[in-house]
């Protein structure tokens, strides 16, 4: 092959490799799949918003790099004592939820680490209360250990969706997050 044509064969491997295929996904090199809709499982990067979602179907744990996150049930109760009850407060979802502290240090879940969401996205944050066992809002994960604990969400009516997870690393700082997962809840 003549030399001339080398860099015309290289740039058209460049090109070609810089396309992608049809139907709403796509791949960005070396990293996760682009889509314009979420799947059930997986990690993909969201075009909505540009940050990497792992999303755990329902009944599997959810795997970050610094925390792990299990859903164990999901109970509704007409009243639990919080520290806060918003307005439009009908029902309280009481989420057990397994957590497992993957990184080198001792981590409390922050407030606004774990958000219940409903399946049309609606966010809804955990309040502090002393009504459950192991509140996860202020009970201390150790270095490596892992806790099954509770989260309270206030919420209008019983719902179904996803809990929005962001990795310990990230919970003082949530607009920063590039990546943050999603577990299924019912």
């Amino acid at each position: 092959m003549s030399r001339r044509l080398l860099p015309a064969l290289a740039a058209a491997l460049v090109l070609a490799g810089c396309s992608s295929g049809g139907g709403g996904t796509s791949s960005g090199q070396g990293g996760p799949p682009v889509v314009t809709r979420l799947p059930t499982s997986g990690t993909v990067r969201y075009k909505g918003d540009g940050r990497i979602y792992t999303i755990a179907s329902l009944g599997r744990p959810l795997r970050l790099s610094d925390i792990d996150v299990q859903v164990r049930s999901v109970a509704y109760r007409p009243s639990v004592r919080v520290a806060f009850k918003p307005p439009g407060t009908k029902t309280f979802a009481v989420v057990t939820l397994t957590v497992t502290n993957t990184s080198k240090r001792p981590q409390i879940v922050g407030p606004t680490q774990i958000w219940l969401r409903n399946a049309t996205g609606f966010p809804y944050l955990a309040e502090r209360t002393t009504a459950v066992p192991k509140d996860l809002l202020t009970t201390p994960v150790p270095a490596g250990g892992t806790l099954t604990g509770t989260l309270v969400f206030p919420v209008p009516q019983r719902e179904t969706g996803y809990l929005l997870v962001y990795r310990f690393g990230d919970a003082k700082a949530i607009a920063k997050a590039k990546h943050v997962g999603l577990v299924r809840y019912g």
